[in-house]
């Protein structure tokens, strides 16, 4: 007799917004055991992991993690690439209730430090590609566990696979709550400062929804995505959903543009994600149409998309899915598909990102935080249930400025139009003010962007005798052009309000780049603007 023959590990009691369960139940005769969940281009061989191997593995590792003295509530601090290994640590902590605390592995020591002492963690993950920096560390916190991946090359460290090894395959039957905090993601505040952003099982499972069916992603996608995992962008866009509904995510631990073209036509991938820039290098690519075949759509983010690019992809059957979002809403915000060249995204300007579908709610406010109408400026703020964040780690007092009620005040300037577009005209802090009027880099950046000559741009303020401030552009020219200002600032002038063209141009061979592959900004105003 087959004793509780209706058992199952999804939905127990208290778990069911825990994506864990969703995924061990994938992994069970009732889902698709068999199925590829995960390949790791990473790996030298054996790159395909099935949902049970990846679920059997994320095991192992929970009762590791449990057996060193990690119980529920716990942080536990990784710096780890895109690898399988970072998947089934967010699995395994979310299994036993501790919190998945990753950081930027770019940062240096002493900014880890800092990290590491804000979250106390119990244990730290790590790649062995980053031991001189976790030794520093390792100096300052000696009580610190630690775990290394390919290693190890510190003494204290214990090997990752000799760490997991011997450990039972079973759930460890962690009952965790809708609410527990799950993940700790670390977001710049304004002066540079980190901060923490608590997701729950419960926001977390709600992102990861949002984010997927508004793509139109299905289980017989292959995606990949090129965010770092210890980025919203790379969990619940789109990993997580692609994991709960059966589909087959692509890792790849380090991105380049002739990579990524390979990975796409070796392993048939049907949905690739990427920040705009990531975007734009893959069409610089000498004969990047004859890898994109299989593609049936790119989603790009964290930056203004011109049309050029949005074409390039339409023109050759490829949908372009264009998204916004932010950290303390799970990444979630807007994600609108553009299959066809009318597309309002593409007619009414790159600032354009689509509407939000029925069930997450944005609007734009003034300063009081009363709703504007159509085609008025402000602040863009997004409901906070049911994706929101539960707030910051030891920040009050940012907490209390961003989450304001039932809603998330993005810091971001937009404006919806009479059709119920919404328009993203970037950082409330980056409006330039000439001469009484006010300038949104995003259409400057937007309108240089259409010069044939252009391979990027930023606009940020420069300073002016007579009006006070005036946009000054930086910008990089595609390869073997050349540019004078005097032929962007006509450009601009046949696009644009003359008050709006750039008086200062600045050339440069290239931008600096953030860990996702957004241009960043923060450096750029550090280095060219003038206050």
């Amino acid at each position: 007799m087959v004793e509780n023959p209706i058992a199952s590990v999804y939905p127990g009691y208290g778990t069911v917004y825990n994506i864990a369960n969703i995924i061990a139940n994938n992994a069970s005769h009732c889902g698709f055991p068999d199925k590829t969940a995960v390949i790791d281009t990473g790996k030298q061989e054996n790159k395909r992991f099935s949902y049970a191997a990846l679920n059997a593995r994320a095991n192992r590792l929970a009762h590791a993690l449990t057996g060193a003295g990690v119980e529920k509530g716990d942080r536990v601090f990784v710096l780890l690439p895109n690898r399988v290994e970072t998947i089934e640590t967010i699995l395994a902590c979310f299994k036993i209730g501790a919190i998945y605390t990753p950081a930027n592995f770019r940062l240096a020591a002493e900014e880890l430090k800092f990290l590491i002492g804000d979250t106390t963690p119990k244990i730290l993950i790590y790649d062995t590609e980053y031991s001189e920096k976790v030794a520093e560390i390792l100096n300052q916190y000696p009580d610190l566990s630690a775990v290394e991946l390919g290693g190890p090359t510190i003494e204290k460290a214990v090997e990752y696979h000799a760490f997991t090894a011997d450990m039972p395959e079973t759930n460890p039957g962690v009952v965790t709550a809708p609410d527990d905090v799950c993940m700790i993601l670390f977001t710049a505040g304004t002066t540079g400062m980190p901060k923490g952003v608590k997701l729950t099982h419960r926001g977390t499972f709600f992102a990861s929804l949002y984010n997927g069916i508004s793509a139109s992603l299905t289980r017989d996608d292959v995606y990949f995505g090129t965010s770092p995992l210890f980025h919203s962008g790379g969990i619940t866009v789109f990993q997580m959903y692609m994991l709960m509904i059966g589909g087959t995510i692509v890792l790849e631990p380090r991105w380049s543009p002739e990579d990524a073209l390979e990975i796409i036509k070796e392993f048939g991938v049907t949905y690739h994600f990427g920040i705009a820039t990531q975007l734009k290098m893959l069409v610089q690519v000498d004969g990047w149409e004859d890898y994109v075949g299989s593609l049936r759509a790119v989603n790009g983010g964290g930056e203004p998309q011109p049309e050029e690019l949005k074409r390039a992809f339409i023109d050759r059957g490829i949908a372009y899915v264009s998204g916004y979002g932010l950290t303390e809403t799970g990444a979630t915000g807007l994600n609108w598909p553009a299959r066809t060249p009318d597309d309002p995204t593409l007619t009414r300007g790159s600032e354009c990102m689509g509407k939000p579908p029925g069930f997450l709610e944005l609007k734009v406010v003034d300063t009081t935080g009363a709703e504007l109408g159509p085609n008025e400026v402000g602040e863009i703020i997004i409901r906070r249930e049911p994706t929101g964040a539960a707030g910051y780690w030891n920040r009050p007092e940012d907490e209390a400025k961003k989450f304001r009620g039932n809603w998330i005040f993005t810091g971001d300037l937009g404006k919806r139009d009479e059709d119920g577009y919404f328009y993203v005209l970037g950082r409330a802090d980056d409006m330039i003010i000439s001469g009484g009027e006010n300038i949104y880099p995003a259409e400057i950046e937007r309108a240089i962007l259409t010069h044939p000559k252009v391979a990027n741009v930023v606009v940020v303020r420069g300073k002016h005798p007579k009006w006070g401030q005036t946009p000054k552009a930086i910008i990089v020219p595609k390869p073997g052009q050349t540019l004078t200002e005097e032929e962007i600032i006509a450009h601009v002038e046949k696009l644009l309000a003359s008050f709006k063209k750039p008086r200062k141009i600045v050339f440069v061979d290239s931008l600096p780049k953030a860990a996702t592959g957004k241009i960043d900004k923060r450096k750029i105003k550090e280095m060219y603007e003038e206050k």
